[in-house]
Parts: C-alpha cells; sequence; structure tokens
C-alpha cells in the first residue's frame, strides 16, 4: 500500500528536524559540508527528500538564518528592560546580545556570512533583519526626543552597529587575538558613538568611561 501522505503537522516537524540537522552540521563542520545528502543520511532519509522543503542549498541556508534572526531579535527584546531611560535599556540590550554572541557564534557567523544570496531573494529573511535592527533604532530615536544625544537614529545605529559587529565577528571567528576580548571591546564602542547619552546616565556612564581607560 502507498505510504499515507504526512500531516501539515508531521511536515512541519520534518521541515524542523533538516533545518537542526543543518544547522549542527554548520556548527561542525562549516557551510561546505551542509549538503542535501548529508542531510538525508543524519536524518535516515531518501536522497531525495530535502527538496521536498527546500528548492536549493540557498533556500535552506536562508531558512537557517531566518531562524536565527528570529532568534536575535528574541533576545533584543527580552534584553530590553523598557522605560523611559534609553541608556539603561541599551546597555541591557548591549549584555543580552554579548551573551548571545558569547554562546551562538557559529549562528551569528552564519547570520551575517558575506556568502550569501541578494537579500531580497529571500523577503522573510530581509523583514526578520530589519525588525531586529528598527527595534535599535526605536530605543536610539528615544534619547534623540529626549535630547539626551542629537542627530538621526538611524544614522546612529548604523554608525554603532557598523563598529560592534566588526568585533563580534571578529569574536565569532576566533580573531581576537591582539590582547583585548570582547567583553573589553564593545562598551567602550558604544561609549564612543553614544558618549553625550552615557555621560548622563549616572554610574552606568561611569562604568563605561572606566572601560575605556
Amino acid at each position: 500500500m502507498p505510504r499515507a501522505p504526512l500531516t501539515e503537522t508531521e511536515e512541519a516537524r520534518t521541515r524542523e528536524r533538516l533545518c537542526d540537522a543543518a544547522l549542527e552540521l554548520y556548527r561542525e563542520h562549516g557551510q561546505e559540508a551542509v549538503t542535501f545528502r548529508r542531510l538525508a543520511e543524519a536524518l535516515g532519509t531518501s536522497h531525495t527528500r530535502p527538496y521536498r522543503y527546500f528548492e536549493d542549498k540557498d533556500a535552506l541556508m536562508a531558512e537557517l538564518r531566518l531562524r536565527c534572526f528570529r532568534a536575535f531579535a528574541d533576545v533584543i527584546r527580552g534584553s530590553d528592560p523598557g522605560g523611559h531611560d534609553p541608556a539603561a535599556r541599551l546597555r541591557s540590550i548591549h549584555a543580552g546580545i554579548m551573551r548571545y554572541v558569547h554562546d551562538h557564534p557559529a549562528e551569528y557567523r552564519l547570520m551575517f556570512s558575506l556568502r550569501q544570496p541578494p537579500l531580497d531573494t529571500y523577503p522573510a529573511l530581509l523583514t526578520a533583519r530589519r525588525t531586529a535592527f528598527d527595534y535599535l533604532v526605536d530605543v536610539v530615536q528615544q534619547a534623540v526626543d529626549q535630547g539626551r544625544i542629537t542627530g538621526d537614529a538611524r544614522t546612529i545605529v548604523h554608525v554603532a552597529w557598523g563598529a560592534v559587529h566588526g568585533v563580534l565577528s571578529l569574536h565569532a571567528a576566533d580573531q581576537l587575538v591582539h590582547g583585548r576580548t570582547l567583553a573589553q571591546l564593545t562598551t567602550p564602542i558604544l561609549y564612543t558613538v553614544l558618549g553625550p547619552l552615557f555621560d548622563d546616565a549616572g554610574a552606568g556612564g561611569a562604568h563605561i568611561r572606566r572601560a575605556t581607560g
């Protein structure tokens, strides 16, 4: 008798298992190791099975990045205490991002890999990236609205994120080898870009000034 078609729940679970297996292969062996054949072998299924869920490897990797960016956005939201003090919010979000990158360096490398198709190829992935970034813009906009810093919030976040991302990427690639750690560098970067905000932040600002010296 022919096998009964899978239910939507079963299809979703299979897709999740494929993504879990692909991410594990990526963590252990890098992007070259992620092939549909190896995925099928890991799950004990036919070599053609992954093609039912993903058109090609690019589509699979985009799905993995989407999962990672959604988790990253959850970390940003979950680390935000809210309230009316943008400096306190940014310090807390910063700490959450540091924990994420420390605990998930492979996922961070995957998210920002230079080897990926144009982002507009996968609209859901682009939306997930913008969701995380725009959340930070909203927090900085609060500081601008309060008159604690001046400038365009989106530009400020681009500058801060570009600087922090450089250090995060070096950390994720095990390339911070010149006598400073991730924790020692990212906080001074925030102070450099957002100094006036933290100057007004009491003990928090003092803590960041000590980290630079």
